[in-house]
């Protein structure tokens, strides 16, 4: 479980860095809204998002590959996972992940990806739901 962070966090410090940092977009932490049996309601903090806008950040599941690279299981559920940027004018900013079906595991593992104008990231997020 160690190897696959620390390969994660190498992806996507390599990827971040592969824009030349002409802007380091980040993901932080992720804090949730919602419990086993519900639909997922969970935020995403975005970390110098800076002039970027709602259309300028592309958040979703990682691909398939992505998730293979990384050794973690593509559960059919993530795939129901919904990625909405928040750009809010008090300079907070979020992704804000939902689900329109119930959450019936309590353990979610999963990738996001986030694609801007001038760069790429991964994260890997755990969500222990009870």
């Amino acid at each position: 479980m160690i190897r696959v962070r620390k390969l994660v966090l190498a992806i996507a410090a390599a990827t971040s860095l592969t824009s030349g940092m002409a802007h380091a977009l980040g993901l932080g932490e992720i804090s949730l809204q919602s419990a086993l049996n519900q639909p997922l309601n969970a935020d995403i903090d975005l970390l110098e998002v800076r002039d970027l806008d709602n259309t300028e950040i592309i958040p979703r599941l990682a691909s398939a590959e992505d998730f293979s690279k990384a050794g973690i299981e593509r559960d059919f559920f993530l795939t129901n996972l919904k990625f909405t940027p928040v750009i809010m004018p008090n300079g907070k900013s979020m992704i804000h992940v939902t689900s329109a079906k119930p959450v019936r595991e309590p353990y979610l593992n999963f990738l996001v990806e986030v694609i801007w104008p001038s760069g790429r990231v991964l994260r890997e997020y755990t969500l222990l739901l009870d």
